[in-house]
Order: structure tokens, then C-alpha cells, then sequence
């Protein structure tokens, strides 16, 4: 009945095992999907920055979400302008084979324009795990059949805020239930398709006025200005640092324009404001760093002021502007005598200010030049926006990394556990096996000692009272040697006492070494510990061939018993012995030890030192004379899946375990001091009594 229990519970025991690990895994699985998808996402993004190609834009993009989704078809579906949403045609995809292809393909829905496209308009999303279980119209389900579709996700392309089209996600094979994570995913692509669509425009409208500017001589300084801010614009697209943006921004303005100086200026919270970029001409002083933080009282008090309606403003004279004296007199501070501002958005709030200013004598601003400002204003309100889109992407792929990394820590602790758990149970069996026999041949040879001392009395006795035994008598005690048996079986019964006590000493320190029934924390003396560790380890401290073994020197203080989980801190004793006995091996290997060498008198050594510092804890130092470590590795050695002894050596969570057993299971800490070529000392310090 017991071994039936008992092999129910190691059942038990092992799909719980496998429960955890698999939960483990399909938690690491989703995270690295995450990370994946938040690369993907990274990706997607650079391209739509460095390309000012919608097709390539397109084209590339619908092929990333695709694989990354594993879905059969992404297209891209633009609405025909004049059509008010009900015509329009997919203008690219990547489709998996054998599905059929759909661009170039006009679609007619009325039902659409009817049913969704109001909705789409203002952002909204559709996801569909079924068309047939959707409550979709029946010509609508009509055109999605044509194409194959069976689940489809549906995110709207915004240009501005004008419906410019859709991305279409479809799952043909089979119906398919989306996963929140996927359509933020799409969301957070359509949202960039967006910025794109209106840079792309905006771009094309600048390139169009540079070419209708080409043709008039005249305007010739205005075509300047609108290179000038294509190129402003391009560097603003394709840098993601807003500092670099920033002090690109305001030097190519300042040289444009040719002006005395160009800041970029920032609201605080409560509608004061600090200079944070400028470019400076020669012989006026700099703002940035110096200038404390501005408090315009009628900005403050109109959060903003014009600037929050999206207003350029322009003076040529300041002096001859209508200015408050006390605005005059912060415009002085600047140096200013002419200047254009204008606003800076990140999205729909004020951020900031674009300011140049010239400062040797008033300026008549042409209005080209206003129209630039402010067209560089909002250039930068997009770089804005990118920039902090990107932070949080990477701030997001950097959380999850960390998350990854920790539960691949507790993967692999955990791993390391059960093997702990292992060894324990088998050395725990092994002990538990050896120890009846040994009980009943340790029990057993009192009595056999007792019997043939009887026998031997016996056998003297004979002698004695009947020196002359018969012929036959006589020549069998010649024959057996009776006189070296009865001397020898005493010296064959010691030994095999001391054999016997010999093997119950290792039972009792394999025993204590595994500690399987002493999982909880609980006063323990930690000199059992480090000597049952030594027993197991002693055949590695024996001369092997014609090297030299490893003396080990303990120097044990008046240490009481410490509350602390006795199987961990016998596996720290274990890593730490393990350690110094293959330092040691690499230095008798080298020639460390060799007769012929100075330091013959100093054979390989480990010591082992305790002692109680005061009433509330205990210090361990672990120390060995082998080929120490250098300063280098020394900044690594709790680093996991490090090791500086060899592959074959080493799993590398020795001391990694080492430090998560002392720090977090019992409060302690570990230092490590160590000259190469002189040797190694681990100290740990321990709280005599662990903190609730």
C-alpha cells in the first residue's frame, strides 16, 4: 500500500513538473513573440521613414505583417476619391500561394459605405474570426468569398483625418480568432501609414512648388527655401534622436534665413518655458544654459497665447509693435530686434516655440519665409510625435526583453533545483540502501568478535590441558597455519570494525549532505555541512598518479547554530569546494606544486575558517593557493553561463546559484578577493537568525 502512495505521489510530482515547465515555456514563447513583433514593428517604421515610395512602402510592409501574423493575405485597399467609399481597389499585397491575387481588382460595395466606412472614418477596427458568423451583409460576404476570405482584421488608413483606405488582413485557410496583441500591432502600422501618407503629400506639394519656383527666376529665393526644407524635412524623417533633429533644425533655419539667432523654445506645465536648442551668430550671447526659466505672464495666462490656435507671428521692429514695456524688456534680454515664432504641436497640444531672430536691426519678414517657419514648426511637431512613438516602442521591446531574461533566470533556476533535487534523492537513496546492510553487519561484528574470542579460549584451553593432540589433530593445525589464524582474526575483526564505521560516516554525511527532509529553514550546525561536502569531495583530494592531493586545513570557530535552508547552503559549500579543487587541479596540471619548484613547502591548499564576527552573524572564508583569478574575470565570475574554466568543467550556474542562495534565500552577501597565480577567497557572511 505505501509504495503504491508513494509511486502516486512521484507521479504527481512529475506532471507537475511538466505543467510548470510547460507553462514556463508558452509564457517565454509569448514574450519572444511580443519582442518579435515590437522588431517587426521597429522595422516596419525605419522603412516608412527612408523611403518616400508608397509603393515600396507598401510593398514591404504588407510582406513583414504577413509573416509576422502568418496570415494568408495582407493588402492594402485604397478608396477611389470621388467615390464617397463605395469603389475602390487594392493597390498592393502579398498573398500565399495558391490564393488568388486581388490587385488590380475593382471593387463595388455599397453596402460598405452604408455599414462601415462612417465607423472606419473615426478609427474604429474590424475584426472578424468568421465572416459567415458575423452578421455581414450578404453582398459584402459575396465579395469577400470571391477572394477567399474566412476571417479577416480590418484597420483604417488615415490620412489626416480623411479615410484614405484600409489594411486588410486575411485568414483564408480557415476561421481564425485575432489576439489583442495583433491588432495593436496593425494599429500601431496603420497609425505610421498615416504620417507617412501625409508626409509623402506634403512632400509632393513641396516638390511641386519647387518645380513651378524653377520656372521663375524671380522666386528663385523661395525655391531655396523649399530645398531647404525638404532637406529639413528628410532629416527630421530619417533620425529618431529629437536632440539631433533639434540642433540640425535650428542651424540649417538660422543659415537659411540668415538671421542672428534660432531657438527652440519649451512649455512647462504650468505655461512658463525654457530655451532648450539654438544656433548663435558670431559676438551675441548664448541663451541655452544661461538664460533662466522664462515666465511670460500673458502666455501663462493664455496657456499659450495665439500660438495655441496655430498662429505665426512676425514683428519687423519691436520697438514699433505695440509691446508691453516688460516684454520689450525680455526681448532686449535676447538681443532682438526683429523676430518670427511659430508654434511647435505634438499632436493636438502645444509643445513649444520656433523662434528667429535678428538682432543687429529691424527686418521685414516676406511672407515666404514666415510660411517656412512655420512649415518647419510643423515638421518638427512630426518629428516629435515619431520620436516619442519610438521611445516607447523601445522602451516596450526593452521591458519585455527584461522579462524574458527573468523568466529565462527562473527557467533555469528552476532547472537547476530539480537537479538539486535530484541528486539529493538519488544520494538520499543510496545512502538509505547502504545504510540496513551496514547497520546489520556493523550490529553483527560485536558478536562475531565475542564468539571467536570464545572459540580462541577455547581453543588455548585444549592446548593447554592436552599438549600432545593426536597425530591427525597435529598435522591439520600445521596444515591451516592454526597459530596465524588465531593472531590474525583478531586484526581481520578490527578492520572490519573500522570499515564498517568508515562507510556509516559516509552514509551519515551523505545523508546530511542531501537534507531532503529538511527543506525549511532551521537552526543548523554549519560544520556538519562543510564536512560532509568535504567526505563526498574527498576523492578529488587524493593524489592521483604521480601528482600531488590537496590539503584541506579547517580552522573552525565557536560558530552556533545558524537559521538557514541546510541543503541550499550545502550546495554553496559544494560550488565554493568545487571551485578552489579545479583552480588547484589547473595549478598542479601547470607545474605549480612540482618537488623542483620554490614553493615546494606550500603544497596545494584549501582552508576553511568560520567565526561568529558579533551576536547576529557568522563569516565562512573559503580559500585556495591555486591559479586565482584575474581582475577581469573577476567582474564576470556571477555572470550566468560564465566560466573560465572550460566547457567540459563547467555548467556556469555555480556561483550564479551561489549568490542567489546567499543574497535573496538567506539575507547574506559574498565577496571575492583573488591575485592571479597566488589563489582565491570566497567570504560569506551570514545572519545568525534569518529575518521573518
Amino acid at each position: 500500500m505505501s509504495e503504491s502512495v508513494t509511486s502516486s505521489e512521484q507521479s504527481s510530482e512529475k506532471l507537475t513538473n511538466l505543467a510548470q515547465n510547460h507553462l514556463s515555456t508558452s509564457v517565454s514563447g509569448q514574450l519572444q513573440e511580443q519582442i518579435e513583433r515590437q522588431k517587426a514593428l521597429a522595422r516596419v517604421i525605419s522603412r516608412i521613414r527612408t523611403s518616400l515610395e508608397l509603393d515600396t512602402i507598401f510593398k514591404t510592409t504588407a510582406t513583414e505583417v504577413r509573416w509576422l501574423l502568418n496570415a494568408d493575405r495582407v493588402g492594402v485597399f485604397r478608396f477611389d476619391p470621388d467615390s464617397r467609399w463605395d469603389d475602390g481597389e487594392f493597390v498592393s499585397e502579398d498573398v500565399l500561394s495558391p490564393f488568388p491575387s486581388a490587385l488590380a481588382t475593382k471593387i463595388h460595395d455599397h453596402c460598405f459605405g452604408e455599414q462601415f466606412a462612417v465607423h472606419y472614418a473615426q478609427g474604429r477596427v474590424q475584426s472578424v474570426a468568421d465572416i459567415y458568423c458575423a452578421g455581414l451583409s450578404d453582398c459584402h460576404i459575396k465579395i469577400l468569398e470571391a477572394f477567399q476570405v474566412r476571417a479577416n482584421l480590418i484597420v483604417p488608413l488615415l490620412k489626416g483625418e480623411n479615410l484614405w483606405g484600409l489594411i486588410c488582413i486575411h485568414q483564408c485557410s480557415e476561421a481564425r480568432e485575432w489576439q489583442p496583441s495583433e491588432i495593436e500591432f496593425v494599429k500601431q502600422v496603420a497609425d505610421h501609414f498615416g504620417i507617412a501618407l501625409q508626409q509623402v503629400e506634403y512632400i509632393e506639394k513641396i516638390k511641386l512648388q519647387a518645380n513651378l519656383l524653377v520656372q521663375a527666376k524671380a522666386q528663385e529665393k523661395a525655391l531655396i527655401c523649399q530645398q531647404a526644407l525638404v532637406k529639413i524635412a528628410n532629416t527630421i524623417r530619417q533620425s529618431l534622436d529629437f536632440t539631433t533633429i533639434c540642433q540640425t533644425t535650428t542651424a540649417e533655419v538660422r543659415q537659411l534665413l540668415e538671421v542672428d539667432r534660432v531657438t527652440i523654445y519649451r512649455f512647462n506645465p504650468d505655461w512658463s518655458g525654457d530655451i532648450l536648442f539654438e544656433s548663435l551668430g558670431e559676438g551675441w550671447k548664448p541663451l541655452v544654459g544661461v538664460s533662466p526659466t522664462i515666465e511670460d505672464t500673458h502666455l501663462m495666462e493664455t496657456q499659450g497665447g495665439r500660438y495655441a490656435g496655430n498662429e505665426t507671428f512676425a514683428i519687423p521692429d519691436i520697438y514699433k509693435a505695440g509691446h508691453t514695456d516688460c516684454h520689450v524688456a525680455l526681448l532686449e534680454e535676447f538681443q532682438a530686434r526683429a523676430y518670427i515664432v511659430a508654434p511647435i504641436f505634438q499632436e493636438q497640444r502645444l509643445w513649444g516655440l520656433l523662434t528667429a531672430f535678428q538682432n543687429s536691426s529691424p527686418r521685414f519678414w516676406e511672407s515666404d519665409e514666415v510660411q517656412l517657419l512655420a512649415q518647419i514648426g510643423e515638421q518638427l511637431g512630426i518629428a516629435l510625435q515619431q520620436s516619442e512613438i519610438v521611445a516607447q516602442i523601445q522602451a516596450q521591446t526593452t521591458e519585455l526583453d527584461r522579462m524574458l531574461q527573468e523568466l529565462q533566470e527562473s527557467q533555469m533556476q528552476l532547472i537547476q533545483n530539480e537537479k538539486m533535487a535530484s541528486l539529493g534523492q538519488l544520494v538520499a537513496g543510496i545512502a538509505h540502501e547502504i545504510n540496513n546492510p551496514i547497520n546489520f553487519i556493523y550490529g553483527n561484528l560485536d558478536y562475531i568478535n565475542e564468539y571467536v574470542q570464545k572459540v580462541v579460549s577455547l581453543i588455548y584451553l585444549y592446548q593447554e590441558y592436552y599438549p600432545h593432540p593426536a597425530v591427525e589433530i597435529q598435522k591439520k593445525s600445521e596444515e591451516i597455519d592454526l597459530d596465524f589464524i588465531l593472531k590474525d582474526s583478531q586484526k581481520i575483526l578490527a578492520s572490519l570494525k573500522f570499515g564498517a564505521e568508515r562507510i556509516r560516516k559516509i552514509v551519515l554525511s551523505l545523508r546530511n549532505f542531501s537534507r531532503l527532509d529538511e527543506a525549511e529553514c532551521k537552526p543548523v550546525a554549519i560544520h556538519e555541512g562543510i564536512e560532509s561536502t568535504l567526505l563526498i569531495l574527498g576523492h578529488r583530494l587524493q593524489p592521483a598518479g604521480n601528482q600531488r592531493g590537496i590539503e584541506v586545513i579547517t580552522n573552525y570557530g565557536n560558530v552556533p547554530l545558524i537559521e538557514c535552508y541546510p541543503a541550499q547552503l550545502n550546495q554553496v559549500f559544494m560550488n565554493l569546494l568545487t571551485n578552489a579543487i579545479a583552480s588547484l587541479e589547473k595549478a598542479i596540471a601547470g607545474g605549480k606544486f612540482k618537488d623542483s619548484n620554490i614553493l615546494e613547502k606550500q603544497p596545494a591548499r584549501i582552508w576553511i575558517n568560520t567565526r561568529l564576527i558579533n551576536q547576529n552573524q557568522v563569516e565562512i572564508r573559503i580559500r585556495d593557493n591555486g591559479v586565482g583569478i584575474s581582475e577581469s574575470t573577476k567582474a564576470k565570475i556571477f555572470d550566468r553561463f560564465f566560466s573560465s574554466m572550460g566547457s567540459q568543467q563547467r555548467t556556469g550556474l555555480g556561483l550564479v546559484n551561489t549568490l542567489q542562495i546567499i543574497a535573496e534565500k538567506h539575507h547574506g552577501t559574498i565577496k571575492v578577493n583573488s591575485t592571479p597565480d597566488q589563489g582565491a577567497e570566497f567570504i560569506i557572511y551570514l545572519p545568525v537568525k534569518m529575518k521573518a
